[in-house]
């Protein structure tokens, strides 16, 4: 399927983008329509934290009816996600994909926002935001993240907090939506054995809201980083996490090439099928959990490396010492480069099998500048001396800390 795929778009006068990736005689179809909307949009505080989370939510009620049942009567699975810095619904289906089309349309353009479905819906999310609160993994993330963006929106639960909850209402989830849900802040991208100029007519003869006069964005304003921190947890063994913060002021295109030459250094440094990973493995400082995570995302660029471990202090000195700059130097030669990079493309060739993952990448590429299509291109484009120069510039000691989770 790789070498064969096409790509149909058009913009329609509202700025909405429609992306259909024909694929025929292919049983499944995959439909997702995509803000440009996140957790971390609260305009430096003056919108409550979990809004994003909270409108994703509502959104599938509607008067006398919820989104969800719709798409399964047309025989189609449904979902939504929030993230940092988007949010996304979408739908899964064998038959009648211009029917989900339609509900997916009417999922995202026609929200319905009444004192009682918010004064319930805290109530689930609450219990939501409790569990997590439980969870190890996820406070280690929390933490990390307020240690490398300390007191920033991307440090609080995606969710919000008992408390932000609280300054939730219809009014102000109705004026969040219709800033932020305007078509020309959104893509919709279906994959699958689809007719294009079906696809444009439905689209274009939906119900858009009146778009509002768009309000200016403040400023955002990084404090320093944080010096770490640790605190203890009702768990067997301890959990570490070290942060690298991205200070990189680049295009939303370079911004995609640059997460893809920092997953290069990370994967040459501790890797699976590096010296590093196997010493630390020897070593006992760290088990099959450890991994390591790129987020490169509008105003975000960081790396998280985390794992389980009994020794706290060792897996931080171990990892500040050889996620360098020099290190990288040394292990990393032309021949070890150009397979990397090999692995980076066949990696992303291979999700090309998937309508899903097809239909997620392109919409976030959307949004940053760059055709799915030629990501290929992207990254054939990033050369030995780029990723050495990536590596100098920011995987410093003073760009990094770290949190640990001990047990009591």
């Amino acid at each position: 399927m790789a070498d064969k795929l096409q790509k149909y778009s058009k913009k329609l006068p509202n700025g909405y983008e429609i992306e259909v990736v024909p694929l025929p005689g292919y049983n499944q179809v995959y439909g997702l329509a995509m803000t440009d909307f996140g957790s971390v949009n609260t305009r430096n505080g003056e919108l409550p934290a979990g809004i994003a989370h909270f409108i994703e939510h509502k959104l599938f009620a509607k008067p006398g009816y919820d989104v969800s049942e719709k798409f399964a009567e047309y025989g189609a699975n449904s979902n939504a996600y929030t993230s940092y810095t988007k949010t996304a619904y979408l739908f899964q289906t064998l038959d009648k994909p211009y029917e989900n089309l339609k509900v997916l349309l009417d999922l995202v353009q026609n929200p319905h926002f009444t004192e009682e479905n918010v004064a319930s819906e805290r109530g689930i999310i609450d219990q939501e935001i409790q569990m997590y609160l439980d969870m190890p993994e996820w406070v280690l993330e929390q933490r990390i993240l307020g240690q490398l963006y300390p007191n920033d929106p991307i440090s609080q639960d995606i969710a919000g907090t008992s408390e932000s909850l609280q300054h939730i209402n219809k009014d102000n989830l109705l004026d969040t939506y219709r800033q932020n849900y305007r078509p020309d802040n959104m893509d919709l991208v279906i994959v699958g054995d689809v007719d294009f100029k079906k696809i444009e007519n439905i689209v274009g003869n939906s119900n858009f809201h009146e778009v509002p006069e768009l309000k200016p964005i403040p400023k955002q304003v990084f404090e320093p980083i944080g010096t770490g921190g640790h605190e203890s947890m009702e768990i067997t063994q301890g959990r570490s996490a070290y942060g690298i913060r991205i200070n990189a002021d680049v295009s939303l295109p370079e911004l995609v090439k640059l997460q893809f030459e920092l997953n290069m250094i990370m994967e040459t440094l501790i890797g699976e099928a590096s010296d590093n990973y196997e010493k630390m493995s020897n070593l006992n400082i760290i088990d099959d959990s450890f991994s390591y995570n790129v987020v490169a995302e509008n105003n975000y660029c960081f790396i998280i490396v985390s794992g389980s471990t009994n020794y706290p202090e060792k897996f931080q000195e171990y990892l500040k010492k050889h996620l360098s700059f020099n290190e990288l130097k040394d292990v990393l030669d032309e021949k070890r480069f150009e397979r990397i990079k090999r692995d980076a493309i066949g990696s992303y060739l291979f999700a090309q099998n998937s309508p899903d993952a097809i239909a997620n990448q392109m919409a976030e590429l959307y949004f940053y500048n760059v055709d799915y299509l030629r990501l290929v291109s992207l990254i054939d484009s990033i050369s030995y001396d780029d990723v050495l120069r990536v590596a100098e510039q920011f995987v410093t000691d003073d760009n990094c800390t770290y949190y640990n989770i001990l047990p009591k």
